[in-house]
């Protein structure tokens, strides 16, 4: 098995810390690198899974380094903001109903209701 050069390492420690699985780690790394890697492999670059028990200390700092700044930049993802997603279900349910779709209107307004806590209203 081929020594992965370091880029691409670095990438998959990264994508793992992001939560992304083995498998999209693996099409991704295809994709990008045209490199051909097992799940099994790509695991082994998890610190936090039974394969990647060894990784060293350089790849361990990456991956949880990573994995703060992803936690901490939660409030930056649109779609974590509370009145972004009620913006989009308020256009979805105006789009739904423009259309006679009044089943998805339906749920988009239950969404929206659950969003805001008002379930029972």
């Amino acid at each position: 098995m081929p020594t992965l050069p370091g880029h691409v390492c670095a990438y998959i420690v990264a994508a793992l810390a992001c939560y992304e699985t083995p498998e999209q780690v693996a099409t991704a790394v295809k994709q990008k690198f045209g490199l051909v890697l097992t799940r099994q492999r790509i695991e082994a670059w998890h610190p936090e899974r039974r394969a990647g028990v060894r990784l060293g200390a350089h790849w361990r700092e990456l991956f949880y380094d990573t994995r703060r700044k992803l936690l901490a930049e939660v409030e930056n993802i649109p779609i974590a903001c509370r009145s972004y997603r009620l913006k989009v279900l308020q256009r979805v349910a105006e789009q739904a109903e423009a259309a006679s779709n009044l089943p998805l209107a339906m749920q988009v307004m239950a969404q929206a209701a659950r969003e805001v806590g008002a379930e029972r209203c």
